[in-house]
């Protein structure tokens, strides 16, 4: 650390973003306490899990994983907030390359042509100044070396707020919202990874990958999600 952040520090503090604990000029966004106990998923399997059983009954998809848990009663659940809407895009895509080797070396991404992360509306990209979805699969790019597609898959429209809503309402909500498009690169018949933020109910994923088949009949799927809602 250079002498400019040692100062910079002392001037203007840092806090961890789940504790609140002042951060050391070695540490990143969350304190070496809060990085040890971060809440894992405890999955073992890439081809049977509650990530998959919550797409399964729309959609074939091969296999996936998720790494954190997300829990509104819990303090790390301001990870995620801070990924999403306070402007810390890079927290995710650090997380996404810590977690992720633990999915790469149960085969998620084996074979996979592209990554492709769910896309936020122009406005609300253009409102966050980012997608965070796509700085996520910036994070596991650099555990997969495989390259991030964000000129297939666009979203139509801003959809409401997901907060609030039942399982049925979020399904609604999200139907339709995506489409596909067909330019330079042809994913018929290739192996994609759909990289988002946060699985809840399965109906965003859903849609996306409605919208991919759509487009490309013959496309095989593969999903991760940083954070999955529920209890560790």
């Amino acid at each position: 650390m250079s002498l400019w952040h040692t100062l910079l520090d002392l001037l203007l503090p840092r806090h961890c973003v789940v504790c609140n604990a002042e951060l050391d000029s070695n540490e990143r966004d969350l304190c070496n306490v809060c990085l040890c106990q971060l809440e894992t998923v405890k999955w073992d399997s890439i081809t049977d899990n509650p990530l998959l059983r919550s797409v399964w009954s729309q959609h074939d998809v091969e296999a996936a994983g998720s790494s954190l848990y997300y829990n509104k009663a819990s303090d790390f659940h301001n990870i995620f907030i801070n990924i999403k809407y306070y402007g810390r895009p890079r927290l995710g895509e650090r997380l996404a390359s810590l977690t992720f080797p633990l999915w790469r070396e149960r085969g998620l991404g084996k074979d996979a042509h592209y990554i492709v992360p769910v896309p936020l509306s122009m406005h609300r990209k253009w409102k966050r100044g980012y997608n965070q979805a796509e700085w996520i699969a910036k994070g596991v790019a650099q555990v997969t070396g495989l390259p991030v597609c964000t000129d297939v898959l666009v979203r139509i429209k801003s959809n409401e707020s997901q907060t609030h809503k039942t399982a049925t309402e979020r399904q609604a909500n999200t139907t339709g919202i995506f489409y596909a498009k067909a330019g330079k690169i042809n994913l018929d018949g290739k192996r994609i990874l759909l990289v988002d933020d946060i699985l809840t109910t399965g109906a965003t994923i859903c849609d996306c990958i409605r919208a991919l088949r759509d487009t490309f009949p013959n496309i095989k799927v593969q999903v991760f999600t940083l954070g999955c809602a529920g209890d560790k």
